[in-house]
């Protein structure tokens, strides 16, 4: 770190600088996994989590041991949020990985044996994976236990309908959950529209988040964070994909370039270490799997 980085004591730069550290390994797992994928069957297949990582790791960093994950699909990325994992965690993760698209094991047993026990069971259906993780935070609640649910769900898997039913029960019942919604992919973006305002209307907070903004969706996420162990309900994290108006396509909706441009324009880190930030786990990949 720089002696002239200045220090935000709400995100200090350590912290900073561990965000920036799982985003690249998570970008690393995933180029791992789309480079396994090349040919096989569709049902063989694991969604790639290509610039979801700001709106993960931001919002996962600071959970608590007894905290839980619902996850929006079957996959291993949330594994590497709860510390570096070791080489027998890592070996383990890349064989699950393997045997996944060899076909020997299924979504379920993917998800089920990961290293991270937070995450709750796969089911394929949303409404029902939402139930589930809604149940597991009214538990939390009567047996007062302080912990919470977070729940990922992808912008285009609900309804207007789906989402007023579930956000209003969740909102009556004082759940202590945090929604995350994933923004949508491709041009063609479903899913509904100001949804974090409707939230609102829905007796929810609804916080509209840049989806590649890290440092302010972990600020967002803190504040939400401190309103449930409070006992203050759940809240909506809606992370846009926003763009500079005038920008290329493609120029700023990468989360870990522009976390890139935070860090050193702040001067928290230099270019080496951004460099074998990105390259630790990909190393790491290539000797596990030689």
């Amino acid at each position: 770190m720089s002696e002239a980085s200045y220090e935000n004591p709400l995100v200090p730069n350590k912290k900073l600088l561990q965000m920036y550290g799982v985003m690249a390994d998570a970008r690393a797992l995933d180029e791992h996994i789309q480079g396994l994928q090349k040919g096989v069957k569709a049902r063989r297949r694991l969604a790639s989590t290509r610039g979801q990582e700001a709106c993960r790791v931001s919002t996962a960093l600071e959970l608590l041991p007894g905290d839980l994950v619902s996850d929006s699909q079957a996959g291993v990325v949330m594994d590497l949020i709860s510390g570096p994992p070791s080489r027998a965690q890592l070996d383990s993760l890349l064989e699950r990985v393997a045997e996944f698209h060899e076909g020997k094991i299924d979504r379920a047993k993917l998800a089920k044996d990961g290293a991270l026990a937070r995450v709750l069971p796969w089911v394929d259906d949303v409404g029902d994976r939402l139930r589930l993780a809604m149940g597991a935070a009214l538990s939390f609640k009567t047996l007062k236990r302080g912990s919470l649910v977070v729940a990922y769900v992808g912008h285009d898997e609900l309804g207007k309908k789906e989402w007023r039913q579930i956000l209003e029960t969740a909102s009556k019942l004082e759940l202590p959950m945090i929604f995350v919604v994933l923004p949508a992919s491709g041009k063609d973006q479903g899913g509904v529209r100001q949804l974090s305002a409707k939230a609102r209307g829905w007796g929810m907070p609804g916080m509209p988040v840049d989806a590649n903004d890290a440092v302010a969706l972990y600020r967002v996420t803190q504040e939400s964070l401190g309103r449930i162990r409070g006992g203050g309900g759940p809240v909506l994290i809606e992370c846009k994909g926003y763009r500079v108006e005038g920008a290329q396509e493609d120029s700023n909706d990468d989360p870990l370039e522009q976390m890139r441009a935070f860090l050193l324009g702040r001067k928290v880190c230099t270019e080496t270490w951004l460099k074998n930030a990105g390259e630790r786990l990909r190393t790491r990949i290539s000797s596990s799997t030689k």
